[in-house]
C-alpha cells in the first residue's frame, strides 16, 4: 500500500480517520503523537481558510474490503523552512514498514525534512536513526502539582504601576499579535502565528478569555499568560491538568522580573479553578527559561525530540 499525498485539506471522512488513528496511538503509546497545529490542519475541511504555511497529508489506507477499512498510516508535511513532519501509524499496523514508506517517501519528495518524535518512543528513535537522521531539537514537558504536597506558589507582586486583566476578542487580537511576534522572534513556530491562526484557537472549545491573562502598564501590553485548560479526560468529571499555553514579556519589558510573575499569574489561576497540576512546554537549551521553571518547582515528564539529516560543511 503505498502513501497518497493530499495538499491543505483532507476529504472528511479521511479526516475523521486520521483523527481516530491519533487516539488509538495516544491510548497505546501514552503520548499524543500529533502537534496541536497538525490536529487543526487536519480537521481543516475542504473550502475552508488555509493557513499561513502550505501543508501537505499523507496516508495509507486500508482495502475497502478489509474488516476496518481506513487510514491506518498518515504523514503531516509543513512547508516550513525547513519543512517539518510528523508520522503516525496505527498500532494494529506497526512493523508493517508504514512508518518507514511515509518518512522515506517524505525525504524523497523534500529532502532536509525534520521530524518530530513525540515522546522519543523508542521505535520511533530507532526508525530516523536508521534512516541516518539525528537529534537537532530537544522540547521539554515539565509539570508541577497545584495540590497536595510540594504545591505551594509564590505570591503574586506585581511591580507597581502594572495591571492584569482578560483578554477581551475584538480589542485585544492585533495588539498580542505585536508582542507574541516580538517575543518570539527567535521562535520557529510560536514568533509567526497570524490573526487566523489566534482565531483558530480562540473558537476552540478549551478556550477561556479569563484564562488568557494580560499584564499592562498604562496602554503598553508589556506580557501575557495564555492558559489552556482541555476538556476533561475519560474516566474524570472535570479536568485534572491544566497548561501553561505561552508566557511572553515584551522585550521592551524584560530584564524588570516580568517573567516569573507573569508564569505565578497563570499558574495561581490554574490553581484557582481547582486543578491538581500543571503542565508547560519548553525548549531543552533554553537555560533561562528552565532555570526560572525549576525555580518554581516544575520538572521534566516527558520530551520531543526533533531529527534531521546531519549538518554538512
Amino acid at each position: 500500500m503505498q502513501p497518497t499525498a493530499t495538499d491543505d485539506h483532507l476529504e472528511p471522512t479521511q479526516s475523521a480517520d486520521v483523527l481516530a488513528l491519533a487516539v488509538r496511538a495516544a491510548t497505546h503509546d501514552g503520548v499524543r503523537p500529533l502537534s496541536e497545529q497538525t490536529v487543526l490542519d487536519v480537521r481543516r475541511l475542504p473550502g475552508s481558510p488555509s493557513g499561513e504555511a502550505h501543508t501537505t497529508h499523507l496516508v495509507v489506507e486500508q482495502n475497502p474490503d478489509t474488516p476496518r477499512p481506513g487510514v491506518i498510516a498518515y504523514a503531516h508535511v509543513e512547508h516550513s523552512d525547513p519543512p517539518a513532519a510528523e508520522i503516525v501509524v496505527d498500532p494494529d499496523h506497526r512493523h508493517d514498514g508504514h512508518g518507514r514508506a511515509l518518512a522515506t517517501e517524505v525525504l524523497e519528495r523534500w529532502p532536509g525534512t525534520r521530524f518530530w518524535a513525540h515522546g522519543d518512543l523508542p521505535a520511533a528513535k530507532a526508525l530516523f536513526k536508521s534512516l541516518g537522521l539525528d537529534s537537532v531539537r530537544d522540547l521539554w514537558q515539565m509539570t508541577r502539582p497545584l495540590r497536595g504536597e510540594w504545591s505551594e506558589l509564590p505570591e503574586v507582586d506585581l511591580p507597581e504601576g502594572f495591571t492584569v486583566r482578560p483578554f477581551e476578542i475584538g480589542r485585544d487580537e492585533q495588539r498580542w499579535l505585536d508582542v507574541n511576534a516580538r517575543s518570539f522572534a527567535d521562535h520557529p513556530e510560536q514568533g509567526r502565528m497570524t490573526l487566523a491562526d489566534l482565531q483558530e484557537r480562540t473558537s476552540e472549545p478549551w478556550f477561556d478569555p479569563q484564562g488568557f491573562l494580560l499584564i499592562e502598564q498604562g496602554d503598553d501590553l508589556a506580557a501575557f499568560h495564555w492558559t489552556k485548560v482541555e476538556p476533561a479526560e475519560p474516566g474524570h468529571s472535570v479536568p485534572t491538568s491544566g497548561e501553561v499555553y505561552v508566557v511572553g514579556v515584551d522585550p521592551a519589558y524584560q530584564g524588570r522580573g516580568l517573567g516569573k510573575v507573569t508564569t505565578l499569574v497563570g499558574l495561581h489561576h490554574l490553581r484557582n479553578r481547582g486543578l491538581g497540576s500543571a503542565t508547560l512546554y519548553v525548549e531543552g537549551d533554553n537555560d533561562p527559561a528552565l532555570a526560572t521553571y525549576h525555580r518554581l518547582g516544575f520538572e521534566r515528564s516527558a520530551i520531543d525530540v526533533m531529527y534531521a539529516a546531519p549538518a554538512t560543511t
